[in-house]
C-alpha cells in the first residue's frame, strides 16, 4: 500500500499510523508510518519513518484508545481537545483505513490535525444535540441558583444519571495548603456517603492525581488492561483503586487560568459509551472550573477538611464554621431543617474496663451507626462522646421517622447506646436555637437513661 502517496494528498499536516492487535483483543506499539511535508515540518528533525508515536510526543492513553478504536474497530472519530503536552488545542481527524491496508497484525488509520494557540468556541460547539444539551442545562444550573453549594450537588447528580456511573464527585485540592475535600458527591446507592470511601482517598493517593494526570485533558480507565498500564506509573493510587471495588473511572482536572482546582471523579461509568461521554465530560469540566474559579472556596475547603481523625465525620470547628456560614448567608442550612444531638452513654465505663482503645473503637462504632441512618446528611463529632447531625431541606416527619430509627437501634444493652434529642423549624432564623433545643432535648433524654439504669451513671 502507497502509505505515503495517501498523506501526500491530504491538505493539512497528516500521517498514516499502524496500531499492532494483540491476542487478547488490546493493542501494543502505535507507530507514525509516513507523515506528509506539513506534519515533518510541525514535529521538527525527530520524526523519522515507521517510528513509535511516544518517541515525539508524550505517551497519551486517550490518544491511543482512539487509535485503537480507529485503526482496529475502524471507526471514524473526531477530537478536538487541549494538548497541554504541546501547549496547543488538537483539532484531529482519525479515518480508518480499508482492511486491505492492514498487514498480519498490523492495522492502519489516517490522521489529519490542526493546531490552534486558543480554544476555537466554535470547534469546541461541534458536538451533538444530546450533548450539547446536557452542557446547555449544566450551564443553566450552575447560573440559575444563588446557592453555589445547592447547584453543584445537582450538576453532580446530573453528571451520575448522564454518564450511568456509580459516583460522581468534585475533590477540591489545595497543594499549598496540603489539603482536600469533596465539595459534592453522588451515589446510585442509597446509604452511601463519601465517608465510606474516604480511607481510599489517602493524601498520597490524592496528591498524585495531578502528576499522574499531567499533560493530558483526563485520564481514562476502561477496563482491567487500562487499570494494569496506570499501575505502571501510580501503583498506589491502583492499590486503593482496587481496594475500594472501582473498575473503570474518569478523572478530569479543574482547571482555570492555569490554577488547579481539583478534579471531576467518576466511577463505573458506562464504557460502551465512552466517546460520547468523553466529550460531554470535557465540556462540562471546562464551564464547572469556571464556576469554580468564580467563587472563594477556600473558606468552604477549610471547613470540608476539619474532618475528625478517629471516627472520619466532621469536628467541632468544621461544625462552627458551618453555623457561621449559616448565619452570615454564605453557605445557608436550607429550609426545613431539623437537628439532631447524640451522646454516647457508657463510654467512661468502656474507657475503664477496656482501656482508650476499647473507646475508641465504640466512638467509631457510634460514627458508624449515625452514618447508617443520617449518612446523606451533615454528621459531625462535636466533642467527646458528643455527636450533631444537620438535615438541611428535611421533613418533620422524615427527621421523626429517623429519630426513632436510631434510638430503637441504639437503646440500653445495644453495642452502641445513644441518648438522642432534636428538633425540627421551618425558619431559617432558628439554626441556632434549634441546636439549644436539641441539645436540651438530649440531656433531658440522657437523665431518664441514668435513671433507669443508675449503674451506668458517669463517675
Amino acid at each position: 500500500m502507497d502509505f505515503q502517496g495517501i498523506v501526500n494528498s491530504c491538505g493539512m499536516a497528516a500521517a498514516v499510523l499502524s496500531v499492532e492487535k494483540t491476542n487478547d483483543g488490546h493493542y501494543g506499539e502505535i507507530r507514525i508510518v509516513r507523515a506528509n511535508a506539513k506534519y515533518k515540518q510541525i514535529m521538527g528533525d525527530a520524526y523519522y519513518d515507521n517510528m513509535i508515536y511516544s518517541e515525539l510526543i508524550p505517551k497519551e492513553p486517550n490518544f491511543e484508545d482512539f487509535c485503537y478504536r480507529c485503526a482496529v474497530l475502524k471507526q471514524h472519530l473526531h477530537a478536538y481537545i487541549d494538548t497541554r503536552a504541546l501547549d496547543v488545542w488538537t483539532d484531529g481527524n482519525y479515518i480508518p483505513l480499508s482492511s486491505d491496508c492492514d498487514e498480519g497484525n498490523l492495522c492502519h488509520y489516517l490522521f489529519m490535525f490542526e493546531f490552534t494557540k486558543k480554544p476555537d468556541t466554535e470547534k469546541l460547539a461541534d458536538v451533538s444535540i444530546d450533548i450539547a444539551t446536557s452542557v446547555i442545562q449544566t450551564c443553566i444550573t450552575l447560573r440559575g441558583s444563588d446557592n453555589f453549594y445547592e447547584s453543584m450537588n445537582t450538576v453532580i447528580k446530573d453528571i451520575r444519571k448522564k454518564t450511568e456511573c456509580f459516583s460522581s464527585c468534585i475533590i477540591m485540592i489545595d497543594k499549598e495548603q496540603h489539603k482536600y475535600a469533596p465539595l459534592c458527591v453522588s451515589y446510585a446507592k442509597e446509604g452511601i456517603s463519601i465517608e465510606d470511601y474516604m480511607p481510599y482517598l489517602t493524601p498520597d493517593v490524592v496528591f498524585s492525581w495531578e502528576e499522574t494526570i499531567g499533560k493530558h485533558d483526563s485520564l481514562i480507565i476502561k477496563d482491567e488492561f487500562d487499570m494494569n498500564e496506570l499501575e505502571k506509573v501510580n501503583p498506589v493510587w491502583v492499590k486503593s483503586l482496587r481496594g475500594a471495588g472501582v473498575k473503570s473511572l474518569v478523572l478530569s482536572p479543574l482547571r482555570h487560568m492555569n490554577k488547579f482546582y481539583g478534579v471531576l471523579f467518576i466511577t463505573d461509568f458506562n464504557v460502551d459509551r465512552i466517546i460520547e461521554l468523553k466529550e460531554f465530560i470535557k465540556l462540562t469540566a471546562i464551564f464547572l472550573s469556571s464556576e469554580i474559579a468564580n467563587n472563594d472556596l477556600m473558606e468552604r475547603l477549610e471547613y470540608m477538611s476539619n474532618v475528625d481523625v478517629l471516627t472520619g465525620v466532621r469536628n467541632r470547628n468544621s461544625m462552627n464554621a458551618r453555623v457561621d456560614w449559616h448565619v452570615n448567608g454564605k453557605f445557608p442550612v436550607r429550609t426545613p431543617f431539623g437537628i439532631v444531638f447524640a451522646d454516647l452513654n457508657g463510654l467512661k465505663q468502656c474507657n475503664d474496663s477496656g482501656g482508650h482503645s476499647a473507646g475508641d473503637e465504640l466512638l467509631k462504632n457510634a460514627a458508624l451507626l449515625l452514618r447508617k441512618h443520617f449518612g446523606e446528611y451533615e454528621i459531625f463529632r462535636a466533642g467527646g462522646d458528643e455527636f450533631v447531625v444537620i438535615l438541611p431541606n428535611c421533613k418533620k416527619e422524615t427527621l421523626d421517622k429517623k429519630v426513632q430509627e436510631l434510638k430503637a437501634e441504639s437503646e440500653y444493652g445495644a453495642d452502641v447506646c445513644f441518648a438522642v434529642g432534636s428538633d425540627w423549624s421551618e425558619n431559617k432564623d432558628d439554626l441556632r436555637l434549634c441546636m439549644h433545643n436539641a441539645d436540651e432535648n438530649m440531656y433531658a433524654d440522657k437523665s431518664k437513661y441514668y435513671e433507669k439504669h443508675p449503674e451506668t451513671k458517669r463517675r
